[in-house]
């Protein structure tokens, strides 16, 4: 009985057994990558740390040496608090307090606030009770009169080498949160700071503040800490990896919902905390199924081409020997037939090898295709990156020239704008795919007239170089629009770009930028001077890859333009003025009055 062959379930396992690997392997080279940017981030952010909060570590032991604060503190009153208050606003910090060696507060900064300290008791502080012994102290808690996390330094003011009070010196911590929210929305990247007891006290994501990571009740020393609260669980749970089981993930609540988190630690030893940095574990998915998408298709290739390969050499032998018994009888009858026979192999020969070498051009030809598709894809992306560009290089040129000149003030203006340029560049790649692929936007009230300005001040460097006037007519009151900043900011740097490219040729060169304020809606028109748009390219212009330009871009800028409009249950049209020019209107819903922004 002749053997069966079955290579379909061997191809089969042997699929499914190097998708697994290819799997693993990619996995552990995408991880390795988000830990390696996760360091750095890391790094950035222990150094941030250490730098607003260690920078004030000296400040209260050298406060305690002024001889007029000496001699305030032994008549306290109203002299003493405002002298508290002058230091307390020169050095940047939250609150600075004076306590008895009872522990009573004397003296503070914050006396004509509703959570003064004067009177307060703080004797219980590990802060107080260190620095009433001659030494300098350190804590960090939550505020027990303000409700605000704090870290407090503190310092014996002697009298005659004795101790007679203690200065104290609180720093807040929210600035640092808000500074690291901004730098995780640029760098998808999320941090908490715990502390001995599991308890984390500094966050960039606001659910987890003053929240624990274990279950277990902390000591009384560490309650000592949250004298408003007990401290809930923030849900924390410990997952692995099926592709690597020696990969932990951290399953903590963001956003309403569970999301896995891959996790880098530092410690702090001169605060005794933690520092956790956290990157969304669903980051590495996108390119973990591109690559293994990847090898299916190479795969199936290889298969297909191997039992290609096989059939035409099966075929191949069986044609020989089809052709070998022909010739056996064919010379035994005649030898013109033999020579007939010998021929035709040849054609047969010459006829496969003709169709390997279409098969070859065609290949040849496809790929050709490709290369000319992603050239052009390129290009445009080069076109829409250009503006954000050469506004960050005209920003970087006036702010050197500033720093020159010593205008801190204006240079660090500039350097903002130029974050926003930054953050704009990435918008903008982003929208680029957003063509084939909408993509999901955050949007919330916006004033219609920053907005507008926002756009001129991008374009604004590029309409100097032109020589282009700008004209603006914007209501005393700015109507207010729900939609995405970065994105709806982009559509006005895009019409206005095209108006300004349009008045190349033109000798007077006028942009008018108006913002109209309608019952249920609000119109931005932008005007330019140039030679208008073709009555049979009106409806044309917002097509994609339509452009009436030779030698710059793919058109696809206002037809992502539009597309956003849409999103957004607005219109985007154009039309050529009557006095001349092209003339693009964008109207949008407004928001109801009333709307706290």
């Amino acid at each position: 009985m002749p053997r069966v062959r079955r290579p379909i379930p061997l191809l089969l396992a042997l699929y499914l057994l190097m998708l697994v690997l290819c799997a693993m392997l990619t996995q552990s080279w995408l991880l390795h990558s988000v830990e390696q940017k996760a360091s750095e981030q890391r790094a950035m952010i222990a150094a941030f740390i250490r730098y607003e909060i260690g920078r004030y570590a000296s400040l209260p032991q050298e406060l305690t040496g002024s001889v007029l604060l000496q001699q305030l503190a032994r008549t306290p009153g109203a002299e003493l608090n405002d002298y508290l208050k002058q230091l307390q606003r020169s050095a940047n910090i939250a609150d600075l307090y004076l306590v008895d060696s009872s522990g009573l507060v004397f003296a503070s900064s914050n006396t004509d606030q509703p959570h003064s300290y004067l009177g307060k008791d703080f004797g219980f502080r590990p802060y107080v009770q260190r620095a009433l012994l001659g030494q300098t102290g350190y804590y960090y808690a939550l505020g027990h009169t303000s409700g605000r996390r704090g870290v407090y330094y503190s310092a014996p003011l002697l009298n005659n080498k004795a101790v007679s009070a203690v200065l104290v010196a609180k720093l807040d911590l929210e600035p640092i949160e808000n500074h690291q929210q901004e730098v995780a929305g640029l760098s998808n990247h999320h941090f908490m700071v715990t502390g001995p007891s599991q308890d984390i006290f500094l966050s960039d994501v606001e659910a987890w503040r003053l929240t624990r990571l274990t279950d277990a009740s902390p000591s009384i020393q560490e309650q000592q800490r949250y004298l408003t609260g007990q401290l809930a669980p923030v849900g924390l749970e410990q997952r692995r990896s099926w592709l690597q089981p020696w990969q932990q993930y951290w399953v903590l609540p963001y956003r309403g919902k569970p999301q896995s988190f891959i996790t880098v630690q530092q410690e702090l030893p001169e605060f005794g905390w933690v520092l956790t940095v956290l990157t969304p574990a669903h980051s590495t998915v996108p390119n973990l199924l591109w690559a293994l998408l990847a090898f299916s298709l190479l795969y199936l290739s290889a298969v297909l081409l191997f039992g290609l390969r096989r059939e035409r050499r099966k075929r191949h032998q069986q044609l020989l020997a089809h052709n070998q018994q022909l010739e056996q009888r064919v010379i035994a009858r005649t030898k013109d037939l033999a020579d007939s026979n010998r021929q035709l192999i040849r054609q047969i020969e010459r006829r496969e090898q003709t169709e390997s070498e279409l098969a070859q051009t065609q290949q040849e030809l496809i790929q050709a295709e490709r290369l000319a598709t992603i050239g052009a894809l390129s290009a445009s992306l080069n076109h829409e990156l250009n503006q954000p560009l050469t506004a960050l290089n005209s920003y970087a040129q006036t702010t050197e020239k500033m720093l020159d000149k010593s205008m801190w003030q204006d240079a660090r203006q500039n350097l903002k704008a130029m974050q926003q340029l930054v953050q704009r560049l990435s918008a903008i790649v982003a929208q680029f795919k957003d063509f084939s692929r909408k993509s999901a936007s955050k949007s919330e009230p916006l004033p219609v007239n920053k907005l507008v300005m926002d756009a001129l001040g991008i374009v604004h460097p590029h309409c100097q170089q032109a020589q282009v006037r700008l004209r603006l007519q914007l209501p005393e009151q700015s109507p207010v629009v729900l939609a995405d900043a970065i994105q709806l900011e982009q559509v006005l740097v895009n019409i206005l770009t095209n108006g300004i490219q349009a008045m190349a040729a033109s000798a007077d060169k006028e942009l008018t930028v108006t913002v109209r304020q309608q019952p249920d809606a609000v119109q931005v028109l932008i005007r330019d001077q140039g030679p208008g748009i073709e009555p049979h390219h009106l409806e044309k212009v917002f097509e994609a890859f339509f452009s009436t330009k030779q030698r710059d871009g793919l058109g696809l800028g206002l037809a992502i333009s539009r597309r956003i409009v849409h999103s957004l249950h607005g219109t985007l049209q154009v039309r050529n003025h009557p006095k001349g020019g092209a003339e693009f209107v964008l109207s949008l819903p407004v928001q109801p009055t009333g709307l706290t922004l």
